[in-house]
């Protein structure tokens, strides 16, 4: 990956006033072959580079010897000028090493006049010649087969671009370019690793800058320098970048596998809306890419990124109990209205009725009676009230105690009893005594991996006993991508938190723990995210 097209500088055509003409001496022949090679270049025809090059070659010797700091304002735009779209109309005829030079022609004057006090009036017009600068050096760096040379190049443009910035601190490509010398990541069209200085923290902190630029969040309220048109594509490349930077080891075509593990486990920190949040490095990255996705639907690079770096994912709220009963205990008063009025929430008639179907394919009366039914992560009692007619004990489970006394306000005495905490512990202490169908109803898509969650399914559940439970699933779209980039993904932790599970996976894992699948079904538009409808699926095992 190299620096994206939309961060490189566009031809240099500036605009000097008609009036400089009225000076007298060198300034009136130095103007004359300024605007003249400035009118070949806009053209941008390849055949009239070697025009406007002479042009600005033959301005170049009327020049003082110097860069005398007497010059006026005028003088001193005239000759930044002069020197950079030189350095412009060299760069785009190949002659990287002479446009270098001059570059650093316009930026050592530069310097010389800062300190004459005339910095504040040439800042824009010197920071463009720094960027400029910076991208030679970058070309420069891109180009180089000795690594010594090529890190050389790298820091020299960063000093350049640093520059710029400093010469213009809304001079948003400037810090964009900036991050992608200090943390570029993957592979270029030849699919070697591309060159940057691997400075990752700092290359994030150089994006974050631009992104605050172009999206007002530095609280400037100004103008950036040269906003591009398309800013949220933009914005969504740079939050894209971010991402890489924080799991570079996962884009890159060296990378160690055997390093992989412990990279997983590393934590980062990140400033999200002006807060330092320290998470798992894949977790922050996974916000980043649905960020650069939210920005640009169409990224296809950050959609890809997601399904990578969240595919069988063990970060989120399915890693930590604790941050799940918050979830719902913040939730409790609420719950009910939101998850039915609001997001139109309709599994529990659905695996009722297809319990019912599972019933009779196994040749048992879909009025049967059974002795314990376990209502695990009970809620209100949504499940519960479709269960209660075939059940002779229902008991609800919940890991949020608030939810329970509303389960025992909005529906007194549906419940013979209640149990509050972790179901997976719970689920093993019913070994002694059995039960005989788990109704779960949207429950387990807070858990990512199942394996011990079916190991206290195995011991709780009795001989002959069922489990019917929902679970998310991931949308055509990401699984097709999952499908293609991760062939044997199990589980996907969706943007909301929740967790996806694929079905073979279910299936296995059931298997493995001694249950057989007696019915699977679609349980498409189950619930509604964001006005769209969510694909489900809900197995009733035995």
């Amino acid at each position: 990956m190299t620096s994206v097209p939309y961060l490189i500088l566009a031809v240099l055509c500036l605009s000097i006033s008609s009036t400089i003409a009225a000076e007298s001496g060198w300034v009136d022949a130095t103007l004359k072959f300024l605007v003249e090679g400035n009118k070949v270049l806009q053209v941008a025809e390849v055949g009239k580079l070697e025009e406007a090059i002479e042009a600005y070659k033959q301005g170049v010797e009327t020049l003082p010897a110097e860069c005398d700091k007497s010059f006026d304002k005028k003088q001193a735009q005239i000759i930044l000028s002069l020197h950079t779209q030189l350095g412009q109309a060299l760069s785009y005829a190949g002659d990287l090493q002479s446009a270098i030079d001059s570059f650093r022609s316009a930026c050592i004057c530069q310097r010389e006049w800062s300190e004459g006090g005339k910095n504040e009036a040439l800042n824009q017009l010197a920071s463009k010649s720094y960027f400029s600068l910076g991208m030679a050096y970058q070309e420069s760096a891109s180009s180089a087969t000795d690594e010594g040379k090529q890190r050389e190049q790298l820091e020299l443009s960063v000093r350049a671009y640093g520059h710029a910035t400093k010469l213009d601190p809304l001079y948003w490509s400037s810090y964009a370019n900036l991050g992608v010398i200090l943390a570029d990541v993957g592979q270029d069209g030849n699919g070697n690793k591309v060159k940057s200085l691997e400075m990752y923290e700092e290359g994030i902190l150089a994006y974050q800058k631009a992104i605050d630029i172009l999206t007002g969040a530095d609280g400037s309220n100004s103008i950036p320098t040269d906003p591009p048109e398309n800013v949220r594509e933009v914005v969504a490349e740079l939050q894209y970048r971010i991402g890489l930077c924080l799991v570079p080891y996962l884009f890159s075509p060296d990378s160690d596998d055997e390093t992989g593990g412990e990279d997983n486990e590393r934590d980062c920190t990140l400033t999200v809306e002006s807060k330092p949040i320290t998470r798992s490095c894949l977790e922050l990255a996974a916000y980043q890419f649905n960020r650069a996705a939210q920005y640009d639907a169409l990224h296809v690079g950050a959609q890809n990124a997601l399904v990578l770096v969240t595919a069988d994912a063990s970060f989120g709220m399915s890693t930590d109990v604790k941050k799940v009963e918050a979830l719902f205990e913040d939730y409790a008063s609420n719950f009910e209205s939101s998850l039915v009025d609001e997001l139109g929430y309709n599994a529990f008639h659905r695996m009722r009725r297809a319990f019912d179907r599972a019933l009779a394919q196994e040749n048992e009366s879909t009025e049967k009676k059974f002795l314990k039914v376990v209502d695990a992560g009970c809620g209100t009692g949504l499940a519960g009230v479709e269960f209660r007619n075939i059940s002779q004990s229902l008991i609800g489970i919940d890991l949020s105690p608030k939810i329970i006394e509303h389960a025992k306000t909005k529906r007194p005495g549906l419940y013979d009893s209640f149990q509050t905490g972790d179901i997976k512990p719970i689920l093993r202490d019913y070994a002694k005594q059995p039960i005989s169908l788990l109704v779960a109803a949207d429950t387990f898509i807070y858990f990512n991996d199942l394996t011990d969650l079916f190991a206290s399914m195995k011991d709780g559940i009795g001989e002959g006993g069922y489990a019917v439970f929902s679970l998310e699933n991931v949308s055509e779209e990401s699984e097709a991508r999952l499908n293609a980039i991760v062939p044997e993904w199990r589980w996907q932790l969706t943007p909301s938190g929740r967790v996806a599970h694929r079905k073979e996976y279910v299936e296995d894992i059931a298997k493995e723990n001694g249950f057989q699948t007696v019915l699977y079904d679609k349980l498409d538009n189950f619930r509604a995210e964001k006005g769209e409808g969510v694909r489900g699926h809900l197995f009733v095992l035995r």
